[in-house]
């Protein structure tokens, strides 16, 4: 190894001796320059190049110099060292960030002491000394005061760079709102796009709120903690500052004498210890006075915002940490605190600190006004048009325009592409792949050696940048692990992974500290780049390390975008992600954008299988993602589906070759939809829909006549009309008209919570009269408005139909007269096999009528009369009918009280003495007789034909939301 001539180290040595050092920074330094010279080794001198690099102390050239071996070490520091004091002597600021540097090297911290301890040693110029705030005449928290307010005005937001290139200078204003005091209700709320603002705040109980209002409590006292969630990029860290900058000048809260802004990225919060290591002070002593004061009050007048909690290790958290003790209310009971938090570390809040939470908001970000008076400022008239209809076919993105920084993602990129005439990003994977892409060429144009490279893509980068990009996916990667970094990085940690140039796709931001520029911390431009760069770092992995990870993480809300990424860079890794073990298939909405992220029908075929069962019930708030997502789901794979469905969202489908399309729909439930919703959903291709053997329709009257009878429902076999409330069916008449012409072989109708006028009935009789033979027939009339001359239309034709095997009209009001007729059919039926009448109010009289029919019935197998008032009376005719029916195999009496212990003795007599056939009665526990435990009754109890069932809050137990089987007794 070379070494440093004399004649050049004593030049060296001249040169730092006749420096004139202005400031106290780099005289301190230059005291112990010929200790630093001597001691600093070889092995060690690239990672403090590094550190001190990336804090910006020294320039890239001097860390390459560095890093030069073909020159002496002795060389290498000496000039290291001028150049770190030369940079401090214009900024010295820097100087807790050098020493910071020795401090990380544990060999080296004893300089950082030696260098400190020189300071008071030397003289300072006012102009350039190190500032150390100590304590005034005025108060410790009036100081502190004073200074924040100083920091809050003088700075702007923490990040630093053009960053986003937003295609408009509006600013638009992000919608916050409040949640009501049922906070497990937050967990079901999910904002519906398509959705104002006012629908979204009505239909999950909630309420705007401004951020003047935010502390203020119905009762006039100030709330505890206050928590503000959102999802990355939404404008927490805008809001944060915008809070503390208003409250500098005056225009909110003035009540509180204090205002402290913890960020949980930075260190120092993180190594928080003591209450007062969270008021930064260069001044330790100064640090301790302030935290006293505070104690002395119990926090009365100070307010600490807490912003990103979910980048705080849990650790952090733990019983006894500071943070915990002031979020429980114990070290400071009066002080009043903000957090804010992404959504998933919210339920761990709630958990640990319930008691002491007041209240949530929400920030919303853009309603559906706010995104389209967005885009109304980034492109003309036409192009506006353009780009909606962009939106509109491509929901995915369109789901993610309410984030203002995902809104100039994707106007950026969609300008970008449509003017070099590029395929137009369609997915997540494909939008944040171009962006990346495009970020990178921007930082690749500020090079001059890469001045004629025009076209880039992540996977074909100049090397020197590939391999820095390699290393950053690297940095991105490990911080999901939560091993070594976390989402902020330090200058030694970004080391660690080699990362000396962040390639534009990093910001750098500097920790609140008393002096200021003391600490520089580092993070990705935004979260979700973060996220995928992890990915783009896992999927180059071996398929190992993929399983794994997935194997670990696939259940975590946390990594859902990652997970999101990796699919849509890697689809093979698919089969890694387990479906819930069941007899069949259920698919979550998660899986769904899984599978429409990979834009490989080959894959989601291969994931859902062949001829399985697929089923999909989502909530009922369905947006227009998933069900884009679903369309596409249908379309590619080979299975068949099981879907209910709220089509109210349903704007768009995913376009599929037609060699692709290879689902079935066998099972259908479509809930609430527009004549256009349903329209659109069944342009889908016919050979969809070519299987399907039950449809089921729930408030969705226009255009089911059409969907009846244009030949795509050609193996039909169930349907049902419902509506959610009582009402006249404008379109029922059609609907039955189309269903009975169009399907002649029914095996299941269903009609419910609508009212039923004659001329339906009469459609509905002649459809049963007009077959014969099977198959058999299934009637489910239940909860509806029967006129009474279509009732008894109806039960003249159950006299003498040969297909009616299964008749429910529940909840359906019948006369004495309805009854006797009813008596009658029953008589003389040959095909009835069950029978629902819970709820008719039958009465006593009517339970006589009817066992007068059923003593000559010989085909009916189960009988519900739940929820009637049958008295003893009653209940003596039934068991009457029991001691010569031969037939009936079940019989639920129960909720049906006023049957009495007399009138339940008589019915389990009927079973003891003369009925062999009936094997299940049902009857009120109330009714239970004595006699039932007696040693006579023995045989009775141990043959399980007797079950006393409580009462229960329900008052109906009815299936007006499933359809019926074919089982004996299928709706019980």
């Amino acid at each position: 190894m070379l070494t440093l001539p004399v004649s050049l180290h004593h030049l060296l040595l001249h040169q730092m001796a006749t420096q004139d050092f202005k400031t106290t920074a780099a005289k301190a330094f230059r005291e112990h320059y010929d200790k630093l010279v001597e001691s600093i080794q070889e092995a060690d001198l690239p990672v403090l190049g590094a550190r001190f690099f990336c804090r910006q102390i020294i320039s890239r050239e001097t860390m390459e110099m560095v890093g030069n071996v073909s020159t002496s070490r002795a060389l290498r520091v000496s000039k290291f060292m001028l150049a770190v004091m030369a940079h401090l002597d214009v900024h010295p600021d820097k100087f807790e960030s050098a020493l910071d540097v020795f401090r990380e090297e544990l060999v080296y911290a004893d300089f950082a002491s030696l260098i400190a301890s020189s300071v008071g040693n030397i003289p300072t110029d006012s102009q350039h000394s190190l500032t150390v705030l100590t304590a005034s005449p005025k108060t410790a928290i009036g100081k502190y005061a004073d200074y924040l307010k100083n920091v809050y005005l003088r700075s702007k937001l923490p990040h630093k760079g053009k960053w986003p290139p937003a295609p408009c200078k509006k600013i638009i204003k992000l919608a916050t709102i409040e949640i009501e005091d049922d906070r497990s209700h937050l967990a079901l709320c999910k904002l519906n796009r398509s959705e104002s603002i006012d629908e979204y705040m009505k239909n999950n109980r909630m309420n705007s709120i401004s951020m003047e209002d935010l502390l203020t409590e119905k009762d006039g006292s100030l709330p505890k903690v206050v928590i503000i969630q959102g999802v990355p990029g939404i404008g927490k860290s805008t809001f944060s500052w915008k809070f503390c900058r208003k409250w500098a000048k005056g225009k909110i809260y003035q009540q509180y004498d204090l205002v402290v802004l913890l960020r949980m990225r930075d260190t120092r919060v993180r190594e928080a210890t003591k209450l007062s290591n969270l008021f930064f002070s260069e001044d330790a002593d100064f640090s301790n006075e302030v935290a006293k004061a505070a104690v002395y009050n119990s926090g009365k007048g100070i307010l600490l915002l807490l912003e990103g909690i979910d980048e705080l290790p849990a650790s952090c958290l733990a019983d006894g940490m500071p943070l915990s003790n002031l979020l429980q209310g114990e070290s400071l009971p009066l002080v009043t605190i903000i957090v804010t938090s992404r959504p998933w570390a919210v339920q761990t809040l709630e958990e640990k600190f319930e008691d002491q939470i007041s209240r949530q908001v929400e920030i919303l970000g853009f309603t559906r006004e706010d995104i389209l008076r967005y885009i109304s400022h980034a492109f003309t008239e036409e192009e506006k048009t353009e780009f909606l209809e962009y939106l509109r076919s491509h929901p995915q993105l369109e789901s993610i325009m309410h984030i203002p920084l995902n809104a100039a993602f994707v106007v950026q990129i969609y300008k970008q592409f449509r003017r070099s005439q590029q395929a137009i990003p369609s997915t997540l994977t494909q939008l944040y792949t171009a962006l990346v892409e495009g970020l990178l060429l921007r930082y690749i144009k500020s090079v001059p050696e890469f001045d004629n490279l025009k076209i880039i893509s992540v996977s074909s980068l100049p090397e020197p940048v590939q391999i820095h990009f390699n290393q950053l996916c690297l940095l991105a990667f490990m911080s999901f692990t939560k091993y070594t970094v976390q989402v902020t990085f330090t200058d030694s940690e970004a080391a660690l992974y080699e990362c000396f140039d962040f390639l534009g796709l990093m910001q750098s931001s500097t920790e609140l500290t008393i002096n200021t520029s003391t600490t520089v911390s580092h993070s990705f431009l935004h979260f979700t780049i973060q996220e995928f760069l992890a990915a783009y770092h896992l999927s180059k992995q071996p398929s190992q390390v993929q399983e794994l990870f997935l194997e670990v993480h696939s259940k975590d809300p946390q990594f859902s975008m990652l997970i999101t990424f990796l699919v849509g860079l890697n689809s093979s890794v698919l089969h890694c992600i387990k479906l819930p073990e069941s007899k069949f298939q259920d698919l979550s909405t998660f899986h769904l954008h899984l599978l429409y992220e990979t834009q490989s029908p080959k894959d989601v075929c291969k994931f859902l299988g062949n001829k399985t069962f697929v089923n999909y019930y989502p909530s009922l708030t369905s947006t227009s993602l998933d069900l884009h997502a679903l369309s596409y789901c249908l379309c590619s794979s080979n299975c068949h589906w099981d879907l209910k469905i709220s089509l109210r969202n349903f704007s768009s489908f995913c376009c599929i070759p037609d060699e692709f399309y290879k689902g079935h729909i066998k099972r259908l439930e479509i809930i609430d939809a527009s004549r256009s919703n349903l329209q659109l959903f069944f342009s889908l291709p016919k050979r969809l829909f070519s299987n399907m053997y039950r449809l089921e329709i729930i408030e969705c009257e226009s255009f089911v006549g059409k969907i009846l009878s244009d030949g795509r429902l050609t193996n039909l076999k169930q349907f049902s009309f419902q509506s959610r409330s009582l009402q006249i069916s404008s379109n029922l008449s059609s609907v039955m008209e189309n269903l009975f012409v169009s399907h002649p072989n029914l095996v299941h109708i269903g009609i419910i919570r609508t009212f039923i006028l004659s001329s339906e009935m009469v459609e509905l009789c002649k459809y049963m009269s007009s077959r014969s033979g099977s198959p058999e027939l299934t009637l489910y009339l239940p909860q509806n408005s029967i006129e009474t001359e279509s009732l008894n239309l109806l039960i003249s034709t159950v006299a003498y139909s040969k297909i009616l095997t299964h008749l429910d009209i529940s909840s359906n009001h019948l006369s004495v007269e309805e009854l006797e007729m009813l008596s009658v059919a029953l008589s003389a039926n040959l095909s009835l096999k069950t029978l629902g009448m819970d709820g008719c109010s039958i009465g006593g009289e009517g339970a006589e009528l009817l066992s007068t029919g059923l003593e000559k019935n010989r085909t009916l197998l189960g009988l519900d009369l739940r929820h009637n008032p049958i008295n003893v009376n009653g209940a003596a005719a039934l068991a009457s009918m029991l001691t010569v029916n031969t037939s009936l195999e079940i019989l639920y009496l129960s909720h049906n009280e006023q049957i009495g212990h007399v009138g339940a003795l008589r019915l389990i007599s009927a079973l003891q003495d003369d009925n062999k056939t009936l094997a299940t009665l049902r009857l009120p526990a109330e009714c239970e007789p004595f006699e039932y435990r007696s040693i006579l009754m023995d045989n009775i109890r141990k043959s399980g034909r007797i079950e006393f069932v409580v009462k229960t809050s329900s008052v109906r137990n009815t299936i007006a939301h499933k359809f019926t089987s074919l089982d004996i007794w299928p709706y019980i």
